[in-house]
């Protein structure tokens, strides 16, 4: 059985024992976006989330899925950790396919959080998706992480802290 499904930057097709993540691009929204910002010459927050510059901030919205597929393939290569899902190959972060686990339940993660430990003390913005069920799910056994190619999760799981409590 296949099964399709979308975030904010990519497609996710879900078949047999992998999940692969394409790229996708939001070009209407950078164009409204855009579009918004010529007309009032104030640029929304969210636009400026990847770059002070409206047009490359824009640019860089548009391929969000390349970066977040890009950094995904380099955690995994970096630190292979048994509390992730393997991502095994990427295609120039166009497409990305990794294993696929079981969905779990906020209240199995509550229960079984693979590194709440690291967690502790950390400010919400610090830890991001990091308490989020659909980030996670049951791969051999265990709850792993699934998603983590955001800029927060690479740069939480990069903190030499994180690094020494993850190889322990």
């Amino acid at each position: 059985m296949i099964r399709i499904s979308w975030g904010t930057t990519r497609f996710v097709v879900l078949v047999g024992t992998v999940a692969i993540k394409m790229v996708r691009p939001r070009p209407l929204w950078v164009l409204r976006r855009l579009a918004r910002y010529l007309i009032t010459g104030v640029a929304p927050k969210r636009l400026l989330a990847y770059a002070d510059n409206p047009l490359e901030s824009a640019a860089k919205h548009l391929f969000a899925g390349v970066a977040v597929n890009r950094r995904e393939y380099r955690l995994w290569q970096e630190f292979p950790h048994h509390f992730m899902v393997p991502t095994l190959y990427s295609l120039r972060g166009i497409v990305n396919i990794q294993m696929r686990g079981q969905a779990i339940s906020e209240e199995e993660l509550a229960l079984s959080h693979p590194f709440r430990s690291s967690l502790k003390g950390m400010t919400p913005d610090a830890i991001g998706d990091m308490v989020k069920a659909m980030n996670f799910c049951r791969y051999e056994g265990h709850i792993c992480l699934l998603d983590y190619g955001s800029e927060d999760t690479f740069a939480l799981f990069s903190q030499p802290e994180i690094q020494h409590h993850m190889a322990a």
